[in-house]
């Protein structure tokens, strides 16, 4: 469960200052911490699917949750890597909100996990007290 709680930190710090530079792109600002952005991203992936794989080896687990946390962390980190070379020009925003989505989607499902974690190692803790 460790692990799971320093992930979900870092996943919600990435998140959250990918997001404000993301902001700042779309605003035409701050071009040049496009690679500060990417890192950001990467850390998001990793810390995405190590919740996904911490939760998939605890009792109970779900494996469908672990490969979906590797699917959304590897979609996000293609479009990631190669959004700037799609859709060039005025269309290029189509690419941008399927990158914020799966961004904000990676966050959505890292939380998702971590509740459904504690919560289902807490019910595990009370039937041990109850036995």
């Amino acid at each position: 469960m460790r692990a799971i709680n320093i992930s979900i930190m870092v996943l919600r710090v990435a998140v959250l200052l990918a997001l404000l530079l993301g902001i700042l792109f779309w605003t035409g600002n701050a071009q040049n911490l496009t690679l500060i952005h990417m890192l950001l991203g990467f850390i998001v992936v990793i810390s995405l699917w190590v919740i996904g794989l911490a939760q998939g080896f605890i009792k109970g687990g779900s494996f469908g949750l672990a490969i979906a946390t590797f699917v959304i962390g590897l979609i996000l980190a293609i479009v990631d890597l190669y959004q700037t070379r799609w859709l060039i020009g005025s269309t290029h925003w189509v690419i941008q909100v399927i990158h914020l989505l799966l961004g904000l989607s990676a966050i959505g499902l890292g939380e998702m996990i971590t509740a459904r974690t504690k919560r289902r190692l807490r019910g595990t803790e009370v039937q041990r007290q109850l036995s």
